[in-house]
């Protein structure tokens, strides 16, 4: 690397992120004065690699304020920062949807990266750089573009497949290829990215993709590929490709972590693939999701139909069981006791919310009405309305309040649980229930979880692969795409979103479920609609999905 000073490095990324951010393809081609200009760029290996590091920049990860699970039933969140109640109520339009945030509404802000590395394989054959750099970043570009490009099918189904950059007399209006075209793209980009990347990456270059990140995505492709949503003839050829994608990772190195709290708080070897952060590139998630009674804002409230959904932990039974109605039945056999309604449940459950009565920080948590941390309490516009808040993910010794310590622990896109249970569910899917319920068990048995093993076969199986994965990958931005590709979305998503009413009486609680908010769900919503201003300016190339017309 050329020897900038720091004033000097940041000066560059700055004019760098500009210039990606801002290029455009009807400027004129005068070099500017006062900043750097694009033939800048492609002259220069230190500023190519800052190029692919501002790319990676725009990776969308589970730390900014609008978390996917608040347009869930996982989550409620009492800001609405970004209008995710829009989607989780069933309100979304084409005419709405611009105003929903990134995280949701993909749409603009895919294209827009995706031109970018578009740019950089029309520019990167003729740049300086030996092979090994060149192939290296071009690895990691296609990944990052096939990234981008299943995020949006996952959310729009089928999409244009835009491989380069459009000149002022190209044709602009695109057509949407099929959603198996996408995913043979996607595949064919991630294994050629593949070959080209090591298989992890060393500890200096954590953050940036492996060869193992992408067959973590394609998994996950084909996964979802293979789902009802997308496969509704159930081929199985698409599910033996599932399987095998996951397969390809289950002696690649990864181990599940002894600790399942402790892996959302430090590097380890469970992770495939994740965002690292520093002290000077920190997050505010301690403050955004910390308990109001500790001047936090407490954003993202976990549900109660969420918490309903954790296991206990003597027995493996769920507390109440689902009636045709909707409606809940104590589950008599599950050993859950209503007037103590957090005792004996799954790990799982103590490693991911704060419940009334959870030691945080040095003191218990109150979200009993009256409590510190109710809306009777500090701060009581920033207090749970569902008497929880996340613990996932945070770091218990920085105050929400602020510290001279800032939280820098990892947001992890894969990981191997993930990878076992995607390949619980292909080969459950493939009738193969035995080796299903195998590495359905091994994660279940993780050291410190040790969950009872699961013997159910036929529906009662595959009810429990996809309640494990709310359990195991719950707040990680799952569950959005989950319930859409299984086609269970028409009955998850249009319950009213509960609450735990906790009433305290001198020492004695009582417990009552309450209702947040109502929710629909239609048909249409399994996928979101493409905004109307890209319809619009398609000049009819681009056809809106069922049901937003």
């Amino acid at each position: 690397m050329l020897p900038y000073k720091p004033n000097e490095m940041k000066k560059i990324i700055y004019i760098l992120l500009i210039l990606i951010t801002g290029s455009s393809c009807n400027k004129l081609e005068l070099k500017p004065l006062d900043k750097l200009s694009e033939a800048d760029i492609w002259n220069d290996q230190l500023l190519i690699t800052l190029y692919v590091n501002a790319t990676y920049n725009t990776l969308k990860h589970g730390f900014q304020q609008d978390l996917l699970s608040a347009a869930t039933d996982e989550a409620y969140n009492i800001h609405n920062w970004t209008s995710l109640r829009t989607v989780q109520t069933g309100a979304v339009t084409a005419d709405n949807i611009g105003g929903i945030g990134a995280k949701v509404n993909y749409f603009n802000f895919a294209y827009n990266n995706i031109r970018n590395i578009n740019v950089f394989f029309a520019r990167i054959d003729g740049a300086p750089g030996d092979d090994a750099f060149k192939n290296g970043v071009k690895g990691e570009m296609r990944f990052l573009r096939a990234n981008l490009y299943a995020n949006l099918i996952w959310r729009y189904g089928g999409v244009p497949l835009i491989t380069k950059v459009f000149q002022l007399n190209d044709d602009f209006k695109v057509s949407r290829a099929s959603y198996d075209d996408c995913v043979k793209y996607i595949v064919s980009e991630l294994d050629n990215a593949a070959a080209l990347l090591p298989p992890d990456q060393p500890n200096n270059q954590l953050g940036r993709t492996s060869a193992n990140a992408c067959k973590a995505l394609k998994s996950r492709v084909l996964l979802y590929g293979a789902s009802a949503l997308n496969n509704p003839t159930h081929d199985q050829s698409k599910w033996k490709a599932a399987a095998d994608a996951s397969e390809a990772l289950l002696n690649a190195g990864y181990s599940l972590n002894a600790d399942y709290q402790g892996t959302f708080l430090a590097n380890n070897k469970e992770i495939i693939f994740a965002r690292y952060f520093t002290q000077a590139n920190s997050t505010n998630f301690n403050l955004e999701q910390g308990r109001n009674g500790s001047d936090g804002w407490g954003a993202h409230n976990p549900t109660q139909n969420l918490v309903n959904a954790y296991e206990m932990k003597a027995t493996g039974e769920l507390p109440y069981i689902e009636q045709p109605d909707g409606s809940l039945l104590l589950n008599p056999a599950s050993g859950y006791d209503p007037n103590k309604p957090y005792d004996g449940r799954d790990p799982r459950f103590e490693a991911s919310i704060l419940h009334d009565g959870s030691v945080w920080a040095g003191r218990e948590t109150e979200s009993y009405h009256g409590g510190k941390d109710s809306p009777e309490g500090n701060q009581g516009f920033n207090a749970s309305l569902t008497s929880y808040y996340l613990k996932k993910f945070l770091i218990e010794n920085i105050p929400p309040s602020g510290s001279t310590l800032k939280p820098t622990n990892p947001w992890i896109f894969f990981r191997y649980a993930e990878i076992l249970l995607n390949y619980a569910e292909a080969k459950f899917e493939l009738g193969d229930e035995v080796t299903a319920r195998e590495y359905l068990n091994k994660v279940r048995s993780r050291p410190g979880i040790n969950m009872p093993a699961v013997n159910d076969s036929g529906e009662k199986l595959k009810k429990r692969i996809q309640n494990e994965r709310r359990i195991e990958l719950a707040f990680e931005e799952h569950r959005f795409f989950d319930v859409r590709r299984w086609k269970i979305a028409s009955s998850t998503e249009s319950k009213s979103l509960q609450a735990m009413n906790i009433q305290k009486t001198g020492s004695v609680k009582t417990y009552a479920f309450a209702k947040i908010t109502d929710r629909v769900f239609k048909d249409a919503n399994y996928l979101l609609p493409i905004p109307r201003a890209e319809i619009d300016k398609s000049q009819g190339s681009l056809p809106q999905n069922p049901g937003y017309e």
